[in-house]
């Protein structure tokens, strides 16, 4: 069966209501790994913690070679959380923002919401199979850092207990996920890549180092990005620490989704 019958297919159970949600996300996960941009942006995840990784260890090794006093030294695990912090959740975000922005941008959109009229449902099938895919990919980010920052750094590695490490496996594998749907929920409203990965950038990047130098830091701090640094170096700020990372960084994916559904429903097409 060629890949076009197999989304016709699933389609087609999905328009008789044969197979509601499921048949949507097996639509879904059909055109997620039938697209060559899915695993190519995946495999760039994968590329910008290998580069991360290695700046880091080049920068270390050089600075204690050199004999510096004040020689910069860390813990593998905090490489690898800095790593997923400043590069590859850059590319969970453009994962989340082509899976529907592409749809708009080439007009299969109509012929998503005619198999799937409802706008919910089809919303949330590509929550549905975003969030299994990079929870893993944050997994396997979480340990391949690791394991890369311990070669990397080597002797000037700080030690650290297991504990820290498997906290910041997790939190990336946590922290990925929500900013997928929150980008995702972004691309529903924006309906434009370009403008849903500008509005990303801002939201998870800029706002979040801008606000506190105009007096602002407590809002800059319950922003997506801010909570996002939180959650996957352990390492908490003045107003929380990872159970409020959590909640802050659910309730921004939350929102933007649910903003991303009423905009569906309000909108034609």
């Amino acid at each position: 069966m060629t890949v076009a019958h197999e989304v016709a297919a699933d389609r087609a159970d999905t328009g008789r209501g044969k197979a509601g949600l499921l048949g949507a996300v097996r639509s879904e996960w059909t055109k997620f790994r039938t697209l060559r941009s899915s695993w190519w942006t995946l495999g760039v995840a994968f590329a910008l913690l290998a580069a991360g990784v290695i700046v880091a260890s080049v920068s270390t090794r050089s600075q204690h070679a050199a004999g510096g006093a004040d020689a910069f030294s860390s813990s593998a695990p905090y490489v690898a959380a800095q790593t997923a912090d400043f590069l590859v959740q850059w590319a969970a975000v453009i994962l989340a923002v082509l899976m529907i922005a592409s749809e708009y941008s080439t007009g299969s959109i109509r012929t998503t919401l005619q198999w799937v009229p409802n706008r919910g449902r089809m919303l949330m099938s590509k929550v549905l199979v975003l969030v299994p895919i990079l929870f893993l990919v944050g997994l396997a980010v979480g340990v391949v850092g690791i394991g890369g920052a311990i070669i990397g750094l080597g002797e000037f590695g700080e030690p650290y207990p297991l504990s820290y490490a498997t906290e910041v496996v997790l939190g990336i594998a946590l922290y990925l996920p929500m900013v997928g749907v929150f980008c995702l929920g972004l691309a529903t409203m924006l309906r434009s890549a370009a403008s849903a990965t500008v509005a990303a950038f801002v939201l998870l990047l800029i706002l979040p180092s801008l606000l506190p130098s105009v007096g602002l830091k407590v809002v800059g701090a319950m922003l997506q990005g801010k909570a996002g640094s939180v959650l996957m170096s352990g390492i908490p700020n003045e107003y929380y620490g990872r159970p409020g990372a959590i909640v802050i960084a659910l309730c921004w994916a939350v929102a933007a989704v649910l903003g991303g559904y009423l905009t569906l429903r309000r909108r034609d097409v």
